[in-house]
């Protein structure tokens, strides 16, 4: 997986702001939508790899179609001092679609594809729920084991300064008004640590409700970061709520069960570059 800050340099026009915390520099870059065309088609004919976002999106996705929005430069970045980085992008995220077979078959399926004429790749050959487990871009030098060590929750729910926080969206798509299908991403910076949640979230209308969230938590003093991933899913005629009250991922992904969680950690590499 590759850093994004790379590619397309100086051509999307971003706003910026960071945080040195520590050892770590926190930043996070937001900008505008990604084009549903070419933006300099010129340029990208020339195939000397100065392409618009557009062109790198299709050149680096297999996907025969993008969500209604994505945000190419919508971007958290936490690197440290020893070199170590974590980025959360939606090029990578979107790597993670599988191209093998539709998650879902239901009616507006085929509605949402006859709704993009672009998408010529044929029908059975795409997840157009644009369902990702993607957690977070690594650095080659950090060490990632598994622990039986949890997030401490009480910890996070104290209430103490915030020192730096923003809610990033990394693409979004209304699935043709049948639901919604987002991912998103989280930053808390508090005087003793800083926490990540990354979340994708799925509702199709009468039929199914899904959760994808990556937890990252750091404590200032140690070498090591938590990350939690977990999946909860559910079929919409079993989850005794109302489905005025499934809009909002909050409202109802506490009663999702749990499929699968997954605890690791993250040891930073500490000797410098």
């Amino acid at each position: 997986m590759m850093f994004v800050e790379n590619i397309d340099s100086g051509r999307y026009t971003t706003t910026s702001q960071s945080i040195q915390f520590g050892p770590w520099n926190i930043s996070y870059d937001i900008s505008c939508i990604l084009p549903s065309v070419c933006s300099t088609k010129v340029v990208c004919e020339r195939n000397d790899n100065q392409f618009c976002q557009f062109c790198i999106y299709c050149k680096e996705l297999s996907l025969p179609h993008f969500p209604d929005m994505v945000f190419p430069k919508n971007i958290l970045k936490l690197e440290h001092k020893s070199g170590t980085a974590i980025q959360f992008n939606p090029l990578d995220a979107l790597r993670n679609v599988s191209t093998k077979a539709r998650a879902i078959e239901v009616a507006c399926a085929e509605e949402w594809q006859e709704s993009r004429p672009n998408a010529t790749k044929p029908k059975n050959t795409f997840d157009w729920t644009f369902s990702t487990d993607y957690k977070g871009t690594l650095s080659e030098n950090i060490i990632i084991e598994p622990t039986e060590e949890a997030i401490d929750f009480d910890l996070l729910k104290r209430k103490e300064q915030i020192i730096f926080y923003h809610d990033l969206t990394l693409f979004e798509d209304e699935l043709h008004d049948h639901g919604i299908s987002k991912l998103s991403v989280k930053i808390r910076v508090m005087p003793t640590y800083w926490y990540v949640l990354m979340r994708y979230f799925l509702r199709v209308d009468d039929v199914l409700v899904r959760s994808h969230e990556t937890r990252m938590f750091h404590l200032l003093n140690k070498d090591y970061i938590l990350r939690e991933f977990t999946v909860k899913e559910a079929k919409a005629q079993d989850i005794n709520i109302p489905t005025y009250q499934m809009k909002e991922a909050d409202d109802v992904i506490p009663f999702l069960p749990v499929k699968e969680k997954k605890m690791e950690k993250l040891i930073i590499n500490l000797e410098k570059n």
